[in-house]
């Protein structure tokens, strides 16, 4: 989830580079979005793809506008995009419970005490076994929920 007055990674990975995001809202009213320069609507699945090219910043801003006609943004966030290393690997999934909001500490591939409370929450708030082990079940699970 974004969060205002905090940094936001953000991922880019495959051959081709995308700045994805999926914003979600409450009451279905649109929302329109300025990211990278690029003005959007929303649609009701929420999520922005914007291909990316060899030279485009990799920090920039989101301006969400969420009533119509406003001229200045309600809330904006500034995104940093980054890499995120594979699933299968200690890192990847520190990586992706640390931005889901489940503490890993640092990425660095050592799974340590904060790594196995972060693995150990996810696993918690999603209904797993929770042994702290970043197992083909949890993998899978934290693939389905960041999305990647």
């Amino acid at each position: 989830p974004l969060r205002a007055n905090s940094l936001n990674t953000f991922v880019v990975q495959n051959e081709k580079e995308y700045f994805r995001l999926k914003v979600a809202y409450d009451d279905g009213d649109d929302i329109t979005v300025n990211v990278l320069c690029i003005d959007t609507v929303l649609q009701s699945d929420g999520l922005i793809e914007v291909e990316l090219n060899n030279n485009d910043a990799l920090t920039g801003n989101v301006d969400l506008y969420l009533k119509a006609g406003e001229t200045t943004p309600t809330k904006s966030f500034a995104v940093q995009i980054g890499n995120l290393d594979p699933i299968d690997t200690l890192s990847g999934v520190q990586g992706r419970c640390n931005m889901l909001g489940f503490n890993c500490g640092k990425v660095d591939g050592v799974m340590g005490e904060k790594t196995r409370i972060g693995v150990k929450e996810f696993q918690y708030q999603h209904e797993l076994d929770v042994d702290g082990i970043p197992g083909p079940k949890t993998k899978a699970k934290l693939q389905q929920v960041f999305g990647s």
